[in-house]
């Protein structure tokens, strides 16, 4: 025999003898045959549905706000005298701030002053020559309604002379300013921003679903960036009605700042606890599914994993409340979830 016919009768002795070999391994490897049932339950986790009262932390977004803010304007036309202030720092209420040229209305309120004290002598003379019947009334009439008439002028030369000056109406700090000796403003004319920054405004609001549940006087807390320091306020005001755009309330909080370590304008992360109404069911996180149509869990019903589409809530950092789709008594799987199927077998697991 050549070696040719050597090779192509190995050649069939391979073809016969490698699916027995295969087959007889995996008989001898212990598969199970066809028809037997391999699908062993997933063991999991479970946790009674009770319901419970719970007082949720919300997070919301704020801004600090000055106590009190206002845009500072000279109430008449004039040139700028004299500015009494530092930008940048406190001031007084009622502190002067500017003062406008006033040289024409104090020449006119000294030739008032004139003209009044000889009204006031012409007025002192009439009376005592009007009880010795030596004068009409009626000259006493006019030279009286000639005192009342300066007066009114001084009065009012007085008033117009308290407009060039302009003064602090509020405790606070001032900011920069924006004319200059020499400058000639207007009433239009912005002179600076005074800030009542020793109380601050946390202004905020909240969705309208948690509006019943925070009321007037209750505390919150804050952090601002940059700062790992938490700061407390307490709301004074919300608003009247809720917004139809945001379907959300708002609110202000007072706080104290009396180091200046906060300053309008920040950004303020609020917490504020939210009073319970009441009893809720609060589920671990790690056990809600998102889905297209929204959310869903599962619950171990008889020794299957049945799934339920759920509404949600408030959440906290490791539970979130179910509004629907839950009731007491329900058994949550809170693992294995990845593995889960409607329907599904399931067991216990006693070790956990």
């Amino acid at each position: 025999m050549n070696l040719k016919n050597i090779g192509i009768v190995l050649g069939v002795l391979l073809v016969l003898l490698i699916p027995k070999f295969f087959c007889n391994d995996k008989k001898e490897s212990g598969a199970p045959s066809k028809g037997s049932n391999n699908k062993m339950p997933i063991q999991v986790s479970v946790q009674l549905v009770r319901p419970e009262f719970v007082s949720p932390n919300y997070k919301v977004s704020g801004t600090l706000e000055a106590n009190e803010k206002v845009d500072l304007y000279c109430e008449t036309a004039g040139l700028v005298k004299a500015i009494y202030f530092t930008e940048g720092t406190r001031v007084a209420k009622g502190e002067l701030l500017l003062k406008l040229n006033d040289a024409e209305l104090q020449a006119q309120l000294k030739k008032a002053f004139a003209n009044k004290k000889l009204r006031d002598e012409n007025v002192t003379r009439n009376i005592i020559l009007l009880k010795k019947e030596a004068i009409a009334q009626a000259d006493y009439d006019l030279a009286l309604t000639e005192k009342q008439s300066i007066d009114a002028d001084i009065e009012l030369l007085k008033e117009q002379i308290r407009k060039t000056e302009l003064r602090a109406p509020f405790a606070g700090t001032i900011g920069l300013r924006s004319i200059s000796v020499g400058a000639f403003v207007q009433p239009n004319t912005l002179i600076a921003t005074l800030q009542d920054d020793l109380l601050l405004k946390v202004a905020f609001s909240i969705p309208e679903k948690y509006s019943s549940l925070v009321k007037i006087g209750d505390s919150i807390s804050f952090e601002v960036t940059g700062s790992d320091k938490k700061f407390n306020a307490k709301i004074y005001a919300r608003d009247a009605s809720i917004s139809s755009a945001t379907r959300s309330i708002f609110m202000k909080a007072l706080c104290k700042n009396k180091n200046a370590l906060l300053m309008p304008g920040l950004f303020a992360n609020v917490s504020l606890k939210l009073s319970p109404s009441k009893p809720s069911f609060m589920i671990p996180t790690q056990s809600l599914v998102p889905v297209l149509k929204g959310q869903k869990v599962f619950v171990m019903q008889g020794d299957s994993a049945i799934e339920k589409m759920v509404k949600t809530g408030f959440r906290n950092e490791n539970k979130i409340e179910i509004t629907d789709g839950l009731k007491e008594g329900d058994l949550l799987i809170v693992d294995g979830i990845m593995y889960m199927k409607n329907g599904v077998k399931v067991k216990v697991n006693k070790s956990k």
